[in-house]
């Protein structure tokens, strides 16, 4: 199930021509707002010189602005648009490839990955 997901994100990142950990920043700007680098490597597990890398590549884009001393960063009208059609298009993407899973496995599949996600 997990693979099918991330087949997923590599998939819709493909057709918006990002890398998959440029959708993810993408997505977490869209729904966070502005993002500081501290908090955007956080929310991204990733370093802060990786996270301000995403932030650069997507401002010289167009898609995020940065700033400040802290280097917020967040999203222009554009980003906003693609983090949208980015947000539809891996919904229908990650139906897909759920919906091809016997049910079974997807509820033991469910099952786990709410287990792992739920703070001990």
């Amino acid at each position: 199930m997990v693979r099918a997901l991330d087949r997923a994100v590599l998939e819709v990142a493909r057709r918006l021509d990002l890398r998959p950990m440029e959708l993810y920043a993408l997505l977490l700007l869209h729904a966070g707002g502005r993002l500081t680098t501290a908090s955007l490597a956080d929310h991204l597990a990733a370093s802060p010189s990786q996270a301000k890398q995403l932030a650069l590549r997507l401002s010289a884009r167009g898609i995020a602005l940065r700033g400040g001393a802290s280097g917020s960063t967040e999203l222009t009208p554009l980003g906003t648009a693609l983090a949208e059609s980015a947000e539809r298009h891996l919904n229908g993407a990650m139906r897909d490839r759920v919906n091809r899973i016997d049910d079974g496995s997807r509820e033991t599949g469910a099952a786990v990955l709410a287990a792992l996600a739920t703070p001990a």
